[in-house]
């Protein structure tokens, strides 16, 4: 990119906001997922960005696209990076758009229960703000500590209360965006409501590829009175399935089920909560008032008990709740030399049980004589099913010389099991540029209208090219 061009950004940002700085191109060209991580490692070159921009206003973010749009150049949001399927990854090059900046709590409205914020404000800190105010964003996801309310919103994420309180597609009220030709676009003020087609809906889950987010509007709820904790110990996966779609089809919103296989339990539950535990055990909490969470827990376990569950302490439960972050840091999350990979999948209830013996098949069993570990946990859970959270991990794959084809090998196998069992590839990590090629196998005939939408929203394609599949 020509300095005329890098002048004109810093006409729009300032020239304290423009870098083309070699350090922090390479910054930018890397999330959170493994490939891109491995590739440097190695010491490969990655994909880099031109330009990394950093807009102080939802206005700047408009003409920066207006800009981008006119001079046919790739352009790319990013918030905290910490996205685990490459949809922050530069493919193309082009401009980086770092939504940190805009970092305001617009508003929050104790009467509708709402909060207004900036696409760069941090997910902690948020939360914090909030409970100031005897209130919380029940979303808690993992990337809390990185992951900014725009990339909540554009990876259509889910946390761990989602249970009870739904995924942030559920807790959108309304979005303002900037769409490719440098228009801002504000959506209806309230969620779903019957004046068309729902466009707040359309660019959740858009990954960056029909415009850049720059605020939103998000349901919020009171901190809740009492929240208690069960441990169960389950005789079989199916078991601990069974309980749960009855609890749930009874009626009953648990704010949290995490339900860990065998080799779970084992590698991932017990070191995490530092006890010795087996089997396939679930944590579980209720919260609200005093007296429904006591009566919705007990009904909870009494259908454990009736389906073979033994009740174990309730502090281990607890103590996950305290340490719930612990299992995305070291020494509980894989790094390099491993290879490794999440995949999440969801299904109904009626497929669920054949998703996980064609994930157990593809995976576990196929890989088991190069030293495949895979550890599966169940973590959001439905009135109509649920999703299966399985992280394979090689020890020191990634040594081997032919370790990105061997991830992408686990990768095809694990995608192409889910989808002939009748499973959907991904519950709430996104797309980005690993999934993108198994979008038209997922959505069929279907694909072709997303096609449609992008060429009409970005009839450029200048929007996070390579992702989605588009």
């Amino acid at each position: 990119m020509g300095p005329d061009l890098i002048a004109a950004l810093a006409g729009i940002v300032g020239d304290a906001h423009v870098s083309t700085r070699d350090a922090d191109r390479l910054v930018y060209s890397v999330d959170a997922s493994w490939l891109p991580q491995m590739t440097l490692d190695r010491g490969v070159a990655t994909p880099r960005p031109d330009v990394i921009v950093h807009p102080g206003s939802a206005g700047e973010v408009a003409r920066l696209l207006a800009f981008a749009h006119e001079r046919r150049i790739p352009i790319l949001p990013w918030g905290g990076g910490s996205g685990t399927q490459g949809g922050a990854v530069p493919v193309r090059g082009g401009i980086v758009v770092d939504l940190r900046g805009l970092d305001r709590i617009v508003e929050i409205d104790e009467r509708s229960l709402t909060v207004t914020a900036e696409a760069g404000v941090n997910g902690k800190l948020l939360e914090r703000a909030l409970n100031e105010r005897g209130l919380m964003l029940p979303h808690y996801p993992a990337s809390a500590e990185w992951a900014t309310v725009g990339g909540y919103v554009a990876a259509r994420g889910s946390g761990v209360l989602s249970t009870r309180y739904g995924k942030i597609e559920d807790l959108v009220v309304a979005l303002r965006v900037a769409v490719p030709t440098g228009e801002l676009i504000d959506t209806v003020c309230v969620p779903r409501h019957a004046v068309g087609p729902d466009l707040t809906q359309l660019f959740v889950g858009s990954e960056g590829t029909l415009g850049i987010i720059t605020r939103a509007t998000l349901s919020v709820v009171p901190l809740p009175a009492d929240r208690r904790f069960a441990t169960l110990r389950f005789p079989s996966v199916h078991a601990g399935i069974e309980t749960f779609r009855t609890a749930l089809a009874a009626g009953h919103r648990p704010s949290v089920i995490r339900m860990y296989d065998e080799e779970a339990t084992q590698r991932t539950l017990g070191p995490v909560v530092a006890a010795p535990l087996d089997g396939v055990c679930a944590v579980v909490a209720c919260e609200g008032e005093h007296a429904a969470v006591n009566a919705e827990l007990e009904r909870i376990c009494e259908l454990a008990r009736a389906h073979a569950a033994v009740e174990l302490s309730p502090a281990l439960a607890e103590r996950w709740w305290d340490r719930r972050y612990d299992f995305y840091a070291p020494p509980h999350h894989p790094a390099l030399p491993a290879i490794w990979g999440t995949v999440d999948v969801v299904a109904t209830y009626s497929r669920i049980d054949a998703v996980h013996a064609a994930l157990e098949e593809a995976v576990r069993e196929r890989y088991a004589g190069i030293g495949l570990k895979l550890r599966i946990h169940f973590s959001h859970w439905y009135a109509w099913g649920t999703m299966i959270y399985a992280r394979f991990l090689i020890p020191d794959g990634a040594l081997a010389g032919d370790a990105n084809e061997l991830h992408d090998r686990i990768w095809e196998d694990a995608v192409t099991a889910v989808l002939a069992a009748g499973g959907v590839i991904n519950d709430h990590h996104g797309v980005g540029l690993k999934l993108g090629r198994y979008m038209e196998a997922q959505h069929g005939v279907a694909f072709d209208t997303l096609r449609r939408i992008k060429a009409a929203i970005d009839p450029l394609g200048i929007m996070n090219p390579g992702k989605l599949g588009l």
